[in-house]
């Protein structure tokens, strides 16, 4: 007879990016209007039409602000703003080409050293909770709904995930009764999202929110949406950038997910390149397993493989290189 052994599937940008095409953290919020800008409608005179270039104006102007005030902050980006603002006003594309200085989670560490951030991050959450919503749209979803069918009759004492995604990609099945428990107390919850029951379910460990928390700052009420968050829900998704300090409820996420890890006989890390800047992440792991963890990496890039080595010496630790759009499934393991 097989027993299933305590597993944590661990996941990352990487595993929702190969799922449903969602940004991966180089290209978050500045790929947002290349990656979700529609074709445009042509005019009589062959060129994009005036009534839909000033659509598109409307539709990306919190980009539009953003690049606006990163030009100020950033003299040496100032030549990206004028390019974007010339390839709006033409209808064209635009891809930025963006040296590593100036990813969102460095520039995200620059504003919370200051003592007047709040706008640039306000502004900044809003635009990747769009980016990532809108790229997600009409995308098969396949890793991660194979993923979900794997879990069909496992118990939640012995499988438990923890994301570090804001997306809503890895949700229920409920034609096969499979269900998620963020472990949060909400304080409401959506009408259509009834079947949600606290305590039911696999842990699903959010560290850094999720699109489909909505929070009212000035109620500081919490509720759990059917979708993702966007512009006519009200409030603001309840998501936390790099080097954001997270709230209490997110704190006591935390705690628990230190409490799964010790408890854990495999962790499986999938998409996740425990990036540098994340101390906290890296602590949280280093701290809670032990010699008899077994770690295994997947992921499409062999220097993250070899990255884990160097933080995980002692554990029984093993990689794949591999390309989780084109290859297999993720499912959890069995032990005799």
């Amino acid at each position: 007879m097989s027993a299933s052994m305590s597993e944590l599937f661990v996941f990352g940008a990487g595993a929702s990016h190969a799922s449903g095409a969602t940004p991966l953290g180089k290209d978050l919020v500045w790929n947002y209007y290349e990656d979700c800008s529609t074709w445009y409608e042509i005019g009589s005179n062959e060129r994009p039409s005036e009534s839909d270039l000033e659509h598109k104006r409307k539709e990306f102007s919190d980009f539009g602000e953003f690049l606006k005030r990163i030009k100020y902050r950033y003299p040496d980006l100032s030549e990206i703003s004028k390019k974007w603002e010339r390839a709006m006003n033409a209808g064209e594309t635009f891809i930025p080409n963006i040296a590593k200085t100036y990813y969102i989670d460095e520039i995200m560490e620059h504003l919370i050293q200051e003592a007047k951030h709040k706008n640039e991050v306000g502004l900044i959450k809003r635009i990747a909770a769009q980016h990532i919503t809108k790229t997600s749209i009409g995308r098969s979803n396949g890793f991660y709904k194979k993923f979900v069918k794997s879990l069909k009759n496992k118990n939640r004492e012995n499988i438990s995930i923890i994301s570090f995604n804001f997306d809503c990609l890895l949700r229920d099945d409920l034609d096969d009764q499979i269900y998620f428990d963020y472990l949060i107390n909400f304080d409401e919850i959506d009408s259509r999202r009834c079947f949600y029951k606290a305590g039911r379910g696999i842990p699903l460990i959010k560290l850094h929110g999720s699109l489909d928390w909505q929070w009212d700052s000035h109620s500081d009420i919490m509720t759990l949406l059917p979708d993702e968050w966007h512009d006519g829900c009200g409030g603001e998704p309840r998501i936390f950038l790099p080097h954001e300090n997270a709230n209490c409820s997110i704190n006591r996420l935390w705690e628990m997910a230190a409490d799964l890890i010790k408890r854990t006989e495999k962790i499986t890390f999938v998409g996740y390149s425990l990036p540098e800047y994340d101390q906290d992440a890296i602590k949280l792991f280093q701290s809670n397993t032990h010699d008899a963890t077994r770690i295994e990496v997947i992921d499409i890039s062999q220097d993250i493989i070899n990255r884990y080595k160097t933080l995980f010496p002692e554990s029984h630790l093993y990689g794949s290189v591999c390309d989780l759009s084109n290859d297999g499934i993720v499912v959890p393991a069995e032990r005799t």
